[in-house]
């Protein structure tokens, strides 16, 4: 029992570990040209704000609802992907 137990908790840490890795640019604050995302919930993302006369952009992680949420034909374009490096 101890031993499933603890094959448990290590199946969780790798799993958890694993980040996925996206662009980073435009509005969108990090360290580097890379932003890491950990968690099933995140997605890279590109989105284009093309409202006003200053259309902007951002790169990086988002929640899956948010990028979808950001993409409203007319005021702003997103789209997200969830494989390393692909919001380019």
């Amino acid at each position: 029992m101890k031993t499933v137990i603890v094959a448990l908790f290590v199946l969780l840490a790798v799993s958890q570990s694993e980040a996925l890795r996206c662009h980073c640019g435009g509005l969108q604050t990090c360290g580097s040209s890379q932003d890491s995302c950990f968690g099933r919930i995140w997605v890279c993302a590109k989105v284009i704000n093309i409202v006003g006369s200053n259309p902007n952009f951002l790169q990086g992680c988002l929640s899956a609802t948010d990028c979808m949420m950001l993409n409203r034909p007319g005021i702003s374009s997103s789209s997200c992907c969830s494989t390393d490096l692909c919001n380019s």
